[in-house]
């Protein structure tokens, strides 16, 4: 058996490197964090061949005198912890001290430091983690650390780096992480001499986000501040209507550091879940700031992730701010176009952006205007909703029309919507989503309800108005009695295949729960009993098939069950909610928008369809020339 013996320091420092130091980014990173540390207002990074050949971190820094100079090149060192107790409150960044000796033990290292009050400064030259030199040196005040030809004492660590495109690549997401996070600070990257970025000290994330990745996704950016009693949550939110379709641009921070969090992640899609389409992605710079006892981010040698001591507190919480930033901030498209005058034009930052830090502009809606005829109301087909303009106002029949021989429970009403108990006068004045009062001016292709705001237009589709009513609807009476049931004096056939038949068999309960009665009858036949109330007779089949078609072969477990069960309800919203092309009447339509804004997501239907977009008068003006 091998006798175990003591690693020696150049060997113990490689292995040091392997965990800190893995690619030039990690290197970058550390120096950072370090010039942060340093209460430096400026920052500069310089590459060269990404960062194999040279990076160089220049910062106005407090500096360091001789003596701290040569220990902090020690394993260990630091300034920043003494006892144990101190990582339970710990609000810098470089903390561990092994960065600066794992760095010089795989590259040609020089540092240069000087205080403010010091005449002289230090420089030391390190090589392969073997000091060189160490003299008195005339420099600004700061530190200034060049890394030279990394890994070149380690090649099998070297041929795993990649391209310099890649590495650059790298480099730039830490820098602008960096730069997200502490706005106050002056950042600038170059490579090769190429500058890449350069953006000035500012007051704000918003100013900081303007200047990194240009005023277009500025202008598409919510800005929020949140607070609960154990924590706070400011950031920048995407608007609706600008999401990616991946997640590059989901960025987080706590206490000023930027993390990766499932959970973070997991709390944002569940809070824009609703108002998000399923095949994007928000866009979402989040700043989490809490007590440093109630996180550990000693949990990754690069302390990039972090394990936080109530993550379900804090899940529940960002949930809810983020919610509350919705509603506040009326989570509604607009269409707009871009200034076409000089004056109207923001000059930017000419700082140059690589490809991957511009993003790409969301496509607008462009509408075409044209005249019309007035819109007549007409009798509603069995559905419900909806508010409209100035059309006569009727009394809203309640009772359904039914088929020939198939007649719904007389007490169960079928209207999508319930009626207004009382008339309502015509272009009445409505509160819509807590916005400011709004009065109906029509119903446009008998799909889109129109109304008028202060200086703004509202367009409300009311077939995804309808799914979003009837969707929260559906919950709530899954939560309370169950969902009203209407049996059917004679069933509905449905020739169904064999696999259809088989999954009725494993999902029956599912059917049963969203109000339906379905029995087997011979060989691929199904008999539909009875219907939730609110769904059209005429679209029971096919509301079935579609259901059977979604479910799978086998049971769902424990925690697959509300999932598809929710799944269920928005097919059955779907299904039961009026249409495109259906006529709503005056009453309807005031029903359906006072329906609405009750609702729990009234921006966006459960397929995270928009319900609502909204054109300001200067829009419209600016389409006119006026």
């Amino acid at each position: 058996m091998p006798k175990i013996k003591i690693l020696s320091a150049d060997v113990a420092n490689k292995i040091a490197a392997g965990e800190v130091v893995e690619r030039p980014a990690s290197v970058v990173k550390e120096l950072v964090e370090n010039a942060i540390d340093a209460e430096s207002t400026s920052i500069r990074v310089e590459i060269r061949a990404g960062g194999k050949r040279l990076i160089r971190v220049s910062d106005n820094g407090s500096g360091m005198e001789r003596e701290d100079a040569l220990l902090a090149l020690e394993r260990h060192a630091t300034s920043k912890v003494s006892r144990i107790e101190d990582l339970e409150k710990i609000h810098t960044f470089g903390f561990r001290g092994e960065a600066l000796a794992s760095i010089a033990s795989v590259s040609q290292f020089e540092l240069l430091t000087r205080t403010a009050d010091a005449i002289q400064g230090t420089k030391i030259n390190v090589e392969g983690g073997v000091f060189r030199s160490v003299e008195e040196s005339g420099c600004s005040p700061g530190t200034h650390i060049s890394i030279n030809n990394l890994f070149h004492n380690v090649p099998a660590r070297l041929k795993f780096l990649k391209t310099d495109t890649t590495e650059i690549n790298h480099i730039i997401k830490q820098v602008t992480w960096a730069a997200l996070a502490h706005p106050k600070i002056h950042f600038s990257l170059s490579h090769n001499g190429k500058s890449i970025l350069d953006v000035r000290a500012c007051d704000s994330n918003l100013e900081r986000a303007r200047l990194l990745y240009g005023k277009e996704f500025a202008d598409n950016l919510i800005e929020f501040d949140e607070e609960l009693p154990d924590f706070k949550l400011s950031g920048l939110l995407g608007k609706p209507d600008f999401t990616k379709p991946n997640r590059e641009y989901q960025l987080f921070f706590m206490n000023q550091r930027p993390i990766r969090s499932q959970m973070l992640g997991a709390a944002l899609k569940e809070a824009l879940g609703a108002t998000i389409q399923k095949d994007r992605q928000a866009v979402a710079l989040l700043f989490l700031t809490l007590e440093p006892d109630t996180v550990d981010v000693n949990v990754h040698p690069a302390k990039i992730e972090v394990r936080f001591r109530n993550e379900r507190t804090i899940f529940s919480g960002i949930v809810r701010m983020i919610r509350n930033v919705i509603h506040k901030e009326k989570f509604i498209p607009k269409i707009e176009t871009q200034p076409t005058s000089t004056e109207e034009v923001e000059v930017e930052n000419k700082t140059p952006r690589t490809p991957q830090q511009i993003p790409t502009p969301q496509p607008r809606p462009q509408p075409t205007f044209s005249t019309g005829k007035t819109v007549e109301p007409i009798e509603t087909p069995q559905q419900e909703d909806v508010p409209m303009e100035k059309v006569e106002t009727e009394t809203l029949n309640t009772q359904p029309t039914v088929d020939e021989d198939i007649k719904p429970t007389p007490e169960v009403p079928r209207t999508v919507v319930q009626p207004p108990q009382q008339a309502i006068p015509e272009g009445a004045m409505l509160k819509l989503l807590d916005f400011e009062n709004v009065e109906l001016k029509a119903n446009l292709f008998k799909t889109y309800i129109v109304a008028e705001g202060e200086d703004k237009i509202f367009f409300i589709d009311q077939h995804v108005a309808a799914e979003r009513v009837l969707y929260e609807r559906f919950v709530n009476q899954m939560k309370t009695d169950g969902i009203p049931v209407q049996i059917l004096l004679l069933p509905v056939t449905l020739e169904a295949t064999p696999q259809q038949v088989a999954i009725l068999k494993v999902h029956e309960e599912i059917f049963k729960k969203i109000g339906f009665e379905l029995e087997e009858f011979g060989a691929n036949t199904i008999l539909i009993r009875a219907i939730p109330a609110p769904l059209p007779t005429r679209t029971a089949a096919q509301t079935v098939t579609d259901l059977l078609d979604k479910l799978p072969e086998q049971p769902h477990t424990e925690i697959e069950l509300p999932e598809a069960l929710d799944n269920a309800l928005v097919t059955l919203a779907c299904r039961s909610a009026v249409k495109a092309g259906d006529t709503l009447d005056t009453k309807e339509m005031i029903n359906l928008i006072r329906e609405l804004s009750e609702a729990k997501h009234p921006f966006n239907c459960p397929h995270s369809r928009p319900i609502i977009i909204e054109m300001g008068r200067d829009e419209l003006e600016r389409r006119f020339h006026r």
